[in-house]
């Protein structure tokens, strides 16, 4: 789901529903009045709104309490003050780097917590790239991050585990 906010001046904007549109637990003016903007935050151009807390709006069946698209949620993460730096970051990133470069060529960092990621992310591909030179790969899936070093996993060979380490072995 995307963002739209209101649109950036007075008649420039869009209806979030047709006024013929049954829509419960909302202020129908709100709604109908062109305020909208004609985009999403990332640029997109929509077609309906989602409901939300009232529930449905218009015909449609869908209800969201946050947006789902990777490009809005990252104008909006903009916005907000960045996380204080945990203690255990640089040790943390370091023993996955150690794990990717000497081991495996790839790791797992679990119990990660979200304020963390990007920057434990961040962390462990500079290590790596200072130490071997070569492109690293991190992602995020179910709180788990996953690094790996494509050039290093091949001279290593695939185990049947991957190399884990985890955030909360080292303390507060």
């Amino acid at each position: 789901m995307h963002l739209a906010t209101v649109a950036d001046a007075p008649g420039r904007g869009r209806e979030a529903v047709r006024e013929n549109e049954i829509v419960k637990g909302y202020d129908p003016a709100s709604l109908t009045a062109p305020l909208w903007s004609r985009t999403t935050l990332c640029g997109r151009l929509w077609a309906a709104m989602v409901g939300g807390d009232g529930g449905p709006v218009g015909r449609s069946e869908l209800v969201a309490f946050a947006p789902t698209c990777r490009r809005c949620l990252a104008l909006i993460d903009r916005h907000f003050p960045a996380p204080e730096r945990d203690s255990r970051l640089d040790l943390v990133a370091q023993l996955a780097a150690d794990a990717v470069v000497e081991r495996r060529g790839f790791a797992e960092i679990h119990d990660v917590p979200g304020d963390q990621q990007a920057e434990l992310r961040k962390a462990v591909r500079g290590l790596i790239r200072v130490r071997t030179h070569h492109s690293v790969r991190t992602f995020v899936d179910d709180g788990i991050v996953y690094v790996e070093c494509p050039a290093l996993s091949g001279t290593h060979g695939r185990p049947d585990a991957p190399e884990t380490v985890s955030w909360r072995a080292w303390g507060q």
